[in-house]
């Protein structure tokens, strides 16, 4: 039986010898847990050995690859160098027909755009200003119907060279739709082929399988930049595998990086209105350039740049 083997015995008289030598006044020495350790690494070893040879392996095989493990050098990821970009251009709450439009702005940055040799922009929605989206709204508008902003829009908004747009309707696009009937979305881009209406206030668009979403929400801003940008993010699930989060809506600059997504709030290129003077907003002009440096694998982000491009009020 085991409490009969000679290494039991061993270990009996050991631990015997530790209370003769080594026990001063009833206080033990520092040579404590040396002795009682190596006595029980004796015995795993044991039992170690039993294990191992139930299974036909030796000491000197198990001791290779726990060295092997020990002496491993750190490694790179080659996932991460990929070396593919993809780059293009952001932009949202254009809000043409306004009287705070910032066309000049607009115009500007798309130059910028071609210049990095960008040939895709999305935009986050409201393209147009629309009518009766706030009191007093009626004020800062210069162009009026659903057919004159269309039209306006066609005629105004600048054309990405080699390039296309790609753009969402938001909430002051939508007016036309629930006072009129009119989607002017279709308007657009069927009278301008550099243009390629995705619909209202979401959209999915695949770049080289990477999946960015174009987003307009509905609400007012938050106490803190990100807060909203936040608690949209939590509402999609991994399943949509969304890679970049574009929000329109806010009139706010910002990115971060949350819950595997890059979320980015859009800005604008519309001045402050009276409304947004009520309520003691200022506008974040301008747009961003994001470049999304492609993993290993399909649909993988393995690094994104952005940069914002300012227009001061």
């Amino acid at each position: 039986m085991w409490n009969r083997t000679p290494q039991l015995r061993d270990w009996r008289r050991e631990r015997a010898d530790y209370r003769n030598n080594n026990v001063v006044g009833g206080r033990a020495s520092k040579h404590v847990f040396p002795v009682l350790s190596s006595m029980e690494w004796r015995i795993q070893i044991l039992r170690m050995k039993d294990i191992l040879k139930g299974l036909n392996l030796t000491m000197g095989q198990v001791e290779k690859v726990l060295l092997a493990k020990m002496q491993a050098k750190p490694k790179v990821l080659n996932s991460k160098l990929s070396g593919k970009v993809v780059k293009f251009g952001v932009v949202s709450d254009t809000h043409l027909c306004s009287n705070e439009e910032k066309l000049d702005e607009l115009y500007t940055f798309y130059k910028y755009c071609e210049g990095q040799g960008i040939k895709r922009i999305l935009h986050a929605g409201d393209i147009l200003c629309g009518w009766r989206i706030y009191k007093g709204q009626e004020g800062d508008v210069k162009v009026f119907g659903a057919r004159g902003q269309a039209d306006y829009v066609v005629d105004n908004y600048p054309r990405l060279k080699g390039g296309k747009t790609l753009f969402i309707n938001g909430n002051h696009d939508e007016a036309w739709w629930k006072l009129a009937g009119v989607d002017t979305g279709d308007l657009i881009a069927n009278a301008r082929d550099d243009m390629v209406y995705l619909g209202f206030h979401q959209a999915d668009v695949l770049m080289n399988g990477i999946r960015v979403r174009l987003l307009h929400p509905d609400g007012g801003c938050s106490y803190a930049l990100s807060a909203k940008g936040q608690k949209i993010a939590e509402t999609i699930p991994y399943t949509d595998n969304v890679k970049l989060l574009v929000i329109g809506h806010y009139h706010i600059a910002h990115y971060f990086w949350y819950k595997g997504m890059h979320v980015l709030g859009a800005g604008c290129f519309e001045g402050q209105t009276s409304f947004l003077l009520r309520k003691q907003l200022i506008p974040a002009v301008g747009g961003w350039i994001v470049e999304l440096k492609l993993g290993e694998r399909d649909g993988d982000v393995a690094a994104c740049k952005t940069t914002f491009i300012p227009f001061h009020e």
